[in-house]
């Protein structure tokens, strides 16, 4: 069957959110239309969250809202979030700063810095979680052993991003509410992995036993199973 996209060989981004204001219209398109795609992952997080858990770290931080949300429903569990590109990370740093003036309760925390050498100590995080961020990783590898080496022995990686071979019916549904950020998506959906890559980045990680899982547009890894 001749598919509807030429999707099936990936093709990396060059030099993704290089202009700033370029990533602005991103997060003001994130929180107008958006929203929506972060219901599922944040209750995820949610709901992994247990008495006793102090440190959350988000690899990759985007524009800052998943941590920030996270962050605001427990005020109590410090929120860590490493960016690698500076446009990114200003853009989470001004979104910070809005709920800080907004009062907001959470311990959030953004920092610079390479994926591939998280400034974290072994064994350090209850949780490790990413958000549409794995197909940006330069070292995506390194950046997996990262994850593993500062996640509790009884903590959890999860890692969730876009599936380039999704079913097809699902890129169409999300193209037709899509109007001038349509030509990124489907860029960014071509930089972004299939289940077989993320399995062989996990194999030549040294994880072979970590969970892949396909879910609408979505491709969710994770150290520990889930129920979905």
């Amino acid at each position: 069957m001749e598919s509807m996209y030429n999707l099936r060989e990936r093709v990396p981004e060059s030099q993704p959110f290089s202009e700033i204001n370029g990533v602005r219209q991103y997060d003001l398109s994130m929180r107008k239309s958006a929203l929506m795609a972060y219901q599922k992952p944040a209750r995820r997080i949610l709901e992994l969250i247990k008495q006793g858990m102090t440190d959350i770290v988000e690899v990759g931080v985007n524009t800052g809202l998943l941590s920030l949300y996270i962050g605001g429903k427990h005020p109590g569990i410090a929120v860590s979030g490493i960016e690698e590109n500076r446009n990114l990370l200003e853009v989470a740093e001004e979104n910070l700063n809005l709920s800080v003036w907004a009062n907001t309760r959470a311990n959030v925390e953004f920092e610079l810095g390479k994926l591939s050498k998280l400034p974290f100590a072994d064994q350090s995080a209850d949780i490790v979680f990413s958000f549409s961020s794995l197909h940006m990783w330069k070292r995506p590898v390194e950046t997996l052993k990262e994850c593993q080496r500062i996640c509790k022995p009884d903590g959890i990686v999860i890692i969730e991003d876009m599936n380039r071979l999704a079913d097809e019916g699902h890129i169409t549904f999300v193209l037709q509410f899509l109007k001038e950020g349509a030509k990124d998506f489907m860029t960014a959906l071509g930089a972004s992995y299939s289940p077989e890559d993320v399995r062989q980045l996990l194999n030549e990680a040294g994880l072979p036993d970590w969970h892949v899982y396909e879910e609408d547009l979505g491709l969710i890894v994770s150290s520990r199973s889930l129920s979905l």
